[in-house]
């Protein structure tokens, strides 16, 4: 079902995006009515709607209640295009009829990306339903991505992690510890951003915790989008961890990423902690 091209995997695997192609354009678990039945059949805590044309700037983390308007999930799944919804489906492997095909696009994920990242730790997939002139506002998250445009079309703008001007070293170990709101957009970084217009079949790559816009175009778009960790992240985001308690208390400690070894030793640290204070927190009461 997909296809990476080995020199740009080998290349830009978690350091740039990257495209590839796919086969799921014509698998029918992917066309609206058994998508519209999947919705309706899921704990609507897995559903979440809104209107599609919002700000691309809009504040990402709350866009599902800012940007309602009085829609119900009912008109938003039988008035979709009318309505001009956007719908998102969590974890859709979680229903029988869809685990065989996410979980099938997970395990050739993680076929192509061993060599490079091993040992998937986690993960949690959405499928993005999106009338014309959706956005996806600004916004980063705390995994990896491929990114799969399974019908329509859409634009995703991604940006470089790695630059200070985008993201500091200090507001990724806040993001990673959970800390404050996520880093916001700022004019400046438009003509940073790398373009990649997705059409049925295609896909992108997204590095770890790579800021990302998303337009849809001019027709209804289905896109799934398969978010993971390894053990290679998990280590950098308990190295952020460490770094952003050490900023609590007045040090700057070492970027991560800019001493493997050192990410280790903190990560490591973090793993006691946590360690420690679950034995703590589970040990019986002393006797009186």
């Amino acid at each position: 079902m997909l296809e990476c091209d080995p020199g740009l995997l080998a290349g830009r695997y978690n350091r740039q995006p990257f495209p590839f192609t796919h086969r799921l354009a014509g698998n029918t678990d992917f066309a609206l009515p058994r998508l519209f039945e999947l919705c309706r059949r899921m704990d609507p805590r897995q559903i979440q709607y809104r209107i599609g044309e919002i700000p691309g700037d809009a504040h990402f983390d709350s866009t599902f209640e800012r940007y309602r308007e009085g829609l119900s999930l009912a008109d938003a799944l039988d008035r979709f295009e009318e309505r001009r919804a956007y719908v998102v489906i969590y974890n859709p492997e979680l229903d029988p009829e869809y685990q065989t095909v996410i979980e099938g696009v997970l395990a050739e994920i993680a076929a192509y990306t061993e060599p490079f990242d091993p040992v998937m730790t986690w993960y949690s997939t959405y499928i993005f339903l999106s009338t014309r002139d959706a956005v996806t506002p600004y916004h980063m998250d705390r995994e990896m991505n491929f990114l799969f445009q399974v019908r329509g079309t859409k634009r995703v703008q991604l940006w470089d992690p790695a630059d200070q001007d985008v993201m500091t070293d200090q507001q990724k170990d806040l993001l990673l510890s959970h800390v404050g709101e996520r880093p916001t957009f700022k004019e400046s970084f438009e003509a940073k951003a790398q373009t990649f217009d997705l059409q049925a079949g295609m896909g992108v790559h997204h590095p770890f915790i790579a800021p990302h816009r998303v337009y849809t175009g001019s027709e209804v778009s289905v896109t799934l989008a398969v978010t993971y960790r390894t053990h290679g992240s998990d280590i950098w985001t308990d190295a952020h961890k460490f770094n952003a308690k050490l900023r609590g208390i007045g040090w700057r400690p070492r970027p991560v990423g800019s001493n493997p070894t050192l990410d280790r030793w903190k990560s490591a640290t973090m793993g006691l902690t946590r360690r420690a204070r679950s034995v703590l927190w589970s040990a019986p009461p002393e006797p009186t």
